[in-house]
């Protein structure tokens, strides 16, 4: 399943924007890079847009508990003085996991720039499953200190990204921003893009490490961020079937999910091989159960040869024994009117009895409810069946199951 990454400008894109894009797999982390509008951009599965560092500003609140619906104006209300726009104006997402203690930390952003990049994207049918920050901290107990350079030798950046958030300072206010601690001390990595690698090493007085923009675009496309929560204008349906989707293509294809897919994979292996492993044993079962009574029919009636239904066969040896023997069997005549005449009431006389091979039909036996229920419970006692059709009383032998 590919992924579409691109970075968004600064300001509102529109159709004749050039975005940076890259496009990603799971079996290809970098399948194609490059800058296109709109139009032109690679077809994907899904699309991630990332917005730039200086786009966003980070804040860290204490948000205590109150309703999920009222957290939105919860947040307005404490970055009010913190924001140099009016809270209204702005969008506010949560980072994924809070502390026990409602410590959190919150991304701000201009909203309606982040509305006009979803609408843009939506109208061209090609909806965007999350929207995620350039940089991000890697979760409230990050103890390292990372410094990014980015942009251009013209307008370079310094990203500064710890535990509290994201800083976004002109890489010319370095020097000044190390000497007032505006960057925390023990910066662990530097990381620069290759146009401004040399300037970096030259301000910051130390070796950096070669990122290009391309593998910036990757990394920020898996954290877990997603900056468009709360009032944003996309549709609860579609932003939910979107995140199912995300979903699904994680579990499908990430990395992470590896091992349950392998676990799952196994486990369904297992099942089929125990389901086939019992159907063959009860296979096995019913056929050495059917061998016995094949031979069983063999070996007491020796002029059977071929066997082909052994309980039918065998039923109709013993009845061809029977009637060589002048036996009466439960379905002859005799049998079936002596167990009627002992089961029907005194003073009962029928006015036709009509038999056939297993049948004996009783036309006129005129009895009263209690008297057929009785008459009909001593015939079942006796095995045969009884139904009643009108004045005619039919008996049967039952089906030996």
């Amino acid at each position: 399943m590919s992924i579409l990454i691109l970075a968004l400008p600064l300001s509102k894109p529109t159709a004749a924007t050039e975005f940076e894009f890259v496009v990603s797999s799971e079996a290809r982390p970098l399948m194609d890079h490059g800058t296109a509008p709109l139009a032109l951009l690679p077809a994907a599965d899904s699309v991630v847009l990332v917005a730039p560092a200086r786009a966003v500003s980070w804040h860290r609140v204490r948000l205590p508990p109150v309703a999920a619906g009222r957290i939105r104006a919860t947040l307005g209300g404490l970055l009010e003085e913190h924001l140099l726009d009016d809270p209204a104006q702005c969008g506010f997402a949560l980072v994924p996991g809070r502390a026990a203690s409602g410590e959190a930390l919150v991304a701000a952003f201009d909203k309606a720039w982040i509305q006009a990049a979803l609408e843009l994207f939506e109208q061209a049918q090609r909806p965007a499953s999350r929207v995620v920050p350039a940089f991000a901290p890697d979760g409230p107990d990050m103890q390292s200190v990372q410094l990014h350079v980015t942009g251009s030798a013209e307008d370079a950046s310094l990203v500064v990204v710890d535990a509290m958030g994201v800083t976004c300072l002109p890489l010319a206010s370095a020097q000044a921003a190390f000497a007032d601690k505006i960057i925390p001390q023990g910066v662990d990595a530097v990381f620069a893009e290759p146009a401004v690698a040399g300037l970096a090493e030259q301000v910051l007085g130390r070796p950096v490490t070669v990122k290009p923009a391309t593998q910036r675009l990757l990394q920020a496309s898996r954290c877990e961020w997603d900056l468009a929560q709360f009032d944003l204008s996309i549709s609860g349906g579609s932003r939910l079937a979107r995140r199912w989707q995300e979903q699904a293509r994680q579990l499908l294809f990430a990395s992470t999910w590896r091992p349950v897919r392998w676990g799952l994979v196994c486990l369904a292996l297992v099942q089929l091989i125990g389901i086939n492993a019992w159907a063959w044993k009860l296979d096995s079962v019913v056929r050495d159960k059917q061998q016995r009574v094949n031979t069983l029919l063999t070996q007491t009636f020796a002029g059977v040869r071929t066997v082909v239904d052994a309980p039918l066969q065998m039923q109709r040896e013993v009845a061809l024994l029977r009637q060589k023997s002048g036996g009466v069997t439960a379905d002859d005549l005799e049998a079936m009117l002596a167990a009627l005449g002992a089961a029907m009431p005194a003073g009962a006389a029928p006015v036709a009895i009509d038999f056939a091979p297993g049948e004996l039909v009783v036309r006129g036996l005129e009895l009263a409810g209690p008297q057929r229920d009785l008459l009909q419970g001593k015939l079942r006692n006796q095995g045969y069946q009884v139904r009643t059709d009108n004045d005619r009383l039919v008996v049967r032998q039952q089906s030996k199951s």
